[in-house]
């Protein structure tokens, strides 16, 4: 009986027993894990200072500046009221916006949180003299990115924010975090990785208050690495400056590399109003501004070419056979294509296939297109590279669209008519394209008929960056050496349409476009290469909505009359 009542003790002590297991770790679990995760080792990250962002000749494109951060640690601060009110003076914002900031910034009690960045230097020294009255108040040094150039090569820098939460699901195996600054379009996006650096910190030990108890250790962040472009800062700056004011996009690059000596586009934007986020009504305008300031006119903005893209037109006549340049016909200023009156700019008469190119007659394209046929105008597109990326390294480029006969019955339920290639001869109609692209174009033809590549990164902490070989394009080599030579002559006769954009010694070849555009003014465009004798430079120059070529080969023009005064060009 009394071994019984042993048992029957025992059993419902382990019972009981079970019980508060049962509520420790079922109901109050969550408590103590909690509780533990505060006693225990944490980590006060460090940001390293962001690499610069050099020019081909080592110039500072972009850089950091020391920012007098004014910081608040939680777990000192105390009287928290008498300390707002006093920062308030010092600082010149309320009390209210500081406590707001303050409680949005809270992430631990020893994290420290910024309450003031960039604030000058004789108010740093002001909070650091009251550092006893302000407890838990002190100013921090801390390398904030600066853009030496404001509103220069903007669009091919980009600019900084806080990375947002599609970034954090991508990169977070990369040591992104929450509150990280990264790079937004541009360099500052595509070579983030380079320019970041590696995170460094404190190791310290925290109560079960999360209190700080004791430092553990320390490791020093890693300095990110230094990006060279392929950008010369000189003709960079000559082409934002020529372009201030105005909508368009300049483009410059090396015919046998693909290297990018200037990627200019118009309006622009101050990258460092991003960064400082002072100026609100900077950054609103920049938002809003129906100008879009931060769209990048140069390979993100897809145009129709206007007469630019004859030499699409050209190049399928002629490597189907179906002209010599000797051919010729007569333009009397317009041309019945089916039930429509095709109009040319002039009357040019009788007009070989040089003086055609030389006087951009319409009426001799539209001939070649009927000629040729879509088929082989399309395909003549393709192997220029056009309705693809050209593979520059920035992100957001656009592929322009190249029409064909299957699109159109795809998409309209409608056969191709010769108007529709009479259009197409002269860049109008479906055809858009990107001022890189033309630019692209112009280098093929300049170099016997190899597709490049264009690239801005040039080397990461000194060591070049690989690139891909140039492809051979499907065009004969006599017919690109007879575009070529065609294209001298726009510049070199005093009636071509492109002669206001002769300079002394330079054997300018280009080809001018003033392309329609529905409801608004036109858009005018000149492209080309130089020296003739011995190619080097593509260039490709677009404003928007000026009516006329005219004024893009006069922009042209001065850009290059002031660098030949500089000696770029030697």
């Amino acid at each position: 009986m009394r071994f019984k009542a042993y048992t029957i003790t025992l059993l419902l002590l382990f019972f009981f027993l079970g019980l508060v297991l049962f509520w420790v770790q079922v109901f109050r679990g969550g408590y103590y894990y909690h509780l533990s995760l505060r006693n225990s080792i944490r980590l006060i990250s460090e940001v390293p200072r962001r690499g610069k962002i050099l020019d081909r000749n080592q110039k500072v494109l972009a850089d950091n500046i020391i920012s007098f951060d004014v910081v608040v640690t939680p777990q000192e601060f105390k009287n928290k009221k008498h300390i707002f009110q006093r920062l308030s003076e010092i600082l010149s914002k309320d009390p209210e916006t500081l406590s707001r900031i303050y409680e949005k910034g809270y992430l631990n009690p020893f994290t420290p949180v910024v309450i003031a960045s960039g604030v000058p230097k004789t108010t740093a020294i002001i909070v650091e003299e009251e550092g006893l009255d302000l407890g838990g108040v002190s100013v921090q040094l801390n390398a904030r990115r600066y853009y030496p150039l404001l509103t220069g090569a903007c669009h091919v820098l980009g600019y900084m924010g806080e990375i947002d939460k599609s970034r954090i699901t991508k990169l977070k195996d990369y040591g992104y975090d929450i509150k990280d600054l990264v790079g937004y379009s541009g360099i500052e996006e595509e070579d983030d990785l380079y320019l970041r650096g590696e995170r460094g910190g404190q190791q310290v030990e925290v109560d079960s208050a999360g209190r700080q108890v004791r430092m553990l250790g320390y490791k020093p962040p890693l300095v990110g690495k230094d990006v060279e472009l392929t950008l010369d800062l000189d003709m960079q700056s000559a082409a934002d400056n020529l372009l201030k004011g105005k909508k368009g996009a300049f483009v410059l690059l090396d015919i046998e590399t693909g290297e990018v000596f200037v990627l200019s586009s118009a309006p622009a934007f101050d990258p460092n109003i991003f960064v400082e986020k002072k100026d609100r009504k900077a950054l609103s305008d920049v938002l809003t501004s129906s100008s879009a300031p931060l769209f990048n006119r140069a390979i993100s903005g897809q145009f129709p070419p206007g007469s630019v893209f004859k030499i699409v037109t050209a190049v399928a006549a002629l490597k189907n056979k179906k002209i010599t340049p000797a051919t010729s016909y007569l333009c009397p200023g317009s041309l019945k294509v089916g039930n429509r009156n095709f109009k040319c700019w002039s009357t040019h008469g009788l007009q070989d296939f040089y003086q055609a190119m030389a006087y951009s007659c319409d009426v001799y394209f539209y001939r070649l297109s009927i000629l040729a046929g879509a088929d082989a105008m399309t395909e003549a597109a393709h192997d220029f590279g056009f309705a693809a990326v050209t593979g520059i390294d920035l992100s957001h480029e656009a592929t322009g669209f190249i029409p064909s006969r299957l699109w159109k019955r795809l998409k309209y339920f409608d056969n191709w008519y010769d108007g529709d290639s009479a259009n197409f001869s002269i860049g109008q109609g479906f055809v858009l394209v990107t001022p890189l692209q033309l630019a692209r174009m112009m280098a093929t033809v300049a170099n016997g008929g190899y597709l490049v590549e264009p690239y801005l990164t040039k080397a990461v902490d000194g060591v070049s960056v690989e690139r891909k070989e140039p492809k051979r394009i499907d065009v004969p080599e006599d017919v690109i050496g007879v575009i070529k030579e065609s294209l001298r002559l726009p510049v070199q006769l005093e009636s071509g349409t492109a002669h206001s954009l002769e300079v002394a010694g330079l054997e300018i070849c280009a080809k001018t476009g003033t392309a329609q555009v529905f409801g608004a003014k036109a858009h005018g465009w000149v492209a080309g290469f130089f020296p003739m004798s011995k190619p080097k430079y593509a260039f490709c120059i677009l404003l928007e909505n000026v009516d006329t070529s005219h004024y893009a080969c006069e922009l042209g023009r001065e850009f290059f009359q002031e660098m030949k005064e500089k000696g770029k060009w030697l």
